[in-house]
Formats: structure tokens, C-alpha cells, sequence
């Protein structure tokens, strides 16, 4: 039997997040959270995928134990299996960091054929963490999907955005594939996929559970280090103009400022 691994994120809600003082990173807990859009639709291009081969659909996701929520969804939307890494020692954790923990779960999962990767997460839109996946595991990888017009037991066939141009290329699985929204369209949840959702185990697994050491994960084992970070401040200045003569004054002096 075929099987895809795909890989999910639950990102803030909105931009309203607290900033923790001390690693300059989102505190998480502090805000409503979703899963991030683009894996949503890896997912569902995964769930179409599968009703032409009868793949097993494992969905994994690394956060706190609140990700949980992110796996109920993609159990949902069609994934058979769910798996959520979670621990302490994850915090922090750069797109390298994160890559090597995503990397063996894949290895821990085994035999798969594809990996999904939505093209990139709202929180951080680095585009980095599915390359950076299919690196360590050295396996091919794409990326600006277009199109999966074909599979077969050894290779599938894609349509690739290259600039001015489209490519075609048969590729050789296993290898992860990079999908954005333009690619397909969500399908709608039912109650009594809900209702199975609720009621389905999920898997657990840390640091020790995929080989990993602390020191080669979380935030001081990551090179990225974040020296600052802050929301950005707008500042309105709402002035009322009284007749048109005022309007010409301002255009007037818009004019002359730019002239000079």
C-alpha cells in the first residue's frame, strides 16, 4: 500500500500575539490558532490523490499538546493515521531544527512514497522547513506545483511553475512535494467525519521517541536567533477639510514639496 506523510502547522489566528521577552519568539499560547492554510490544501490534494491509489494518509504535526486539534482536522478532511510531536525540548526550534525533527518522524513512519509540505506557513512565511525535510532525508523534491497529473508504483508526474515557463518532469518517489492554495479547492467536512475525527487515537511521540538528543533540537541548538522582534505600529492622522479651497491649498503644496 501506498502512503503520504502529511506535515501541518497550527499558526495564530491573527497578528495579535505576545512576544516573549526573554527568545524574542511568538508565545503560541497567548493567542487563537488555526491550521496554516497551505497545509490544509497538501492535505486535500493528498485526500484527492488517494481516491485514485487507496494511499494511507498519516498526518503529523509538531507543537504543544493544543496541536492536537490541527490532527482532529486533518483526520476530517481524509488523513487515516495522526501523529503529533510534542515536547519541551521542540521549543524554539528553527526551520533547520524543525526539519530534522519532521525528518524522523518520516524515517520513524517508513515506507513512505510521498511527503506533502504546504508551500509555507503564515507565521513565517520562510518557505523553508518541506525543502529543508526532503534534504535531510535526500530524497527529490518539488516545489511551485502546478499540476500531479500522474502516478504510477515508482514515479509521479507533475506540472511545475518555472517562471515564464511550465515544466513537466516525472519524478522519482519517494519525495516531497510542495503545495499552495492555488493548487486545489477544500472540500467540505461532514458530521459523521467529525464524529470519527473525536473519536480516533492519536499518536505521541517526543524527542527520545524519534532519536533525537536535546541539543540538536529546540532553541539553542537552532542557528537562527532572533535578536528582536515587534508589531509594527500605524499611526492615523485624520485632519477635516472644511471647503474645496482647502483641498486646492494641500494639493497645492503636495506639488511644491515634490518639485523641490
Amino acid at each position: 500500500m501506498k502512503r503520504y506523510i502529511v506535515f501541518l502547522k497550527q499558526v495564530p489566528l491573527s497578528t495579535k500575539v505576545e512576544i516573549d521577552p526573554v527568545t524574542k519568539t511568538l508565545k503560541r499560547s497567548s493567542a487563537l490558532t488555526r491550521t496554516n492554510p497551505d497545509d490544509l490544501h497538501a492535505l486535500q490534494t493528498a485526500v484527492n490523490l488517494k481516491k485514485k491509489t487507496g494511499a494511507e494518509i498519516v498526518a503529523v504535526s509538531m507543537g504543544p499538546e493544543m496541536a492536537v486539534e490541527v490532527l482532529r482536522e486533518a483526520l476530517q478532511y481524509g488523513a487515516d493515521k495522526a501523529v503529533l510531536l510534542s515536547s519541551r525540548a521542540f521549543a524554539g526550534s528553527d526551520t533547520l531544527c524543525t526539519s530534522k525533527s519532521l525528518a524522523a518522524a518520516a524515517r520513524k513512519i517508513g515506507d513512505y512514497d510521498l511527503l506533502f509540505f504546504g508551500k509555507m506557513a503564515v507565521d513565517g512565511d520562510t518557505a523553508q522547513v518541506g525543502p529543508e525535510v526532503a534534504g535531510q532525508l535526500d530524497i527529490p523534491q518539488i516545489t511551485q506545483l502546478t499540476a500531479i497529473t500522474a502516478i504510477s508504483d515508482t514515479s509521479v508526474s507533475v506540472t511545475r511553475n518555472a517562471g515564464c515557463k511550465l515544466q513537466h518532469l516525472e519524478v522519482k518517489m519517494p519525495c516531497a512535494i510542495m503545495v499552495s492554495r492555488e493548487n486545489c479547492e477544500l472540500e467540505n467536512v461532514t458530521l459523521r467525519a467529525w464524529q470519527k475525527a473525536r473519536q480516533q487515537p492519536i499518536t505521541r511521540w517526543n524527542e527520545h521517541d524519534l532519536g533525537l538528543s536535546s541539543d540538536e533540537i529546540g532553541l539553542c541548538a537552532s542557528p537562527t536567533q532572533v535578536v528582536a522582534t515587534e508589531v509594527p505600529k500605524h499611526d492615523k492622522v485624520v485632519e477635516w477639510i472644511e471647503d474645496g479651497h482647502a483641498v486646492m491649498n494641500i494639493i497645492e503644496n503636495n506639488v511644491l514639496c515634490q518639485t523641490k
